[in-house]
């Protein structure tokens, strides 16, 4: 799926990032005009940054 063509995305999906963190979608997306694609806020859900929100491309994660 590309996430990054989104410009909405609906609360509550969870992905796993590149890095191993496991995130759950807010809602909340920003289109970045200079690179023309969508990311989207995620918040940690696991590990010792637990709550911590972040803009992430979610191409670059896999849907749990």
């Amino acid at each position: 799926m590309n996430y990054a063509e989104m410009d909405t995305i609906e609360s509550g999906l969870r992905f796993k990032t590149l890095g191993e963190l496991v995130v759950e979608t807010t809602g909340v997306t920003l289109h970045i005009e200079s690179t023309n694609v969508h990311v989207h806020e995620v918040v940690i859900v696991e590990g010792d940054f637990q709550g911590t929100k972040y803009m992430h491309n979610l191409d670059y994660a896999q849907s749990l």
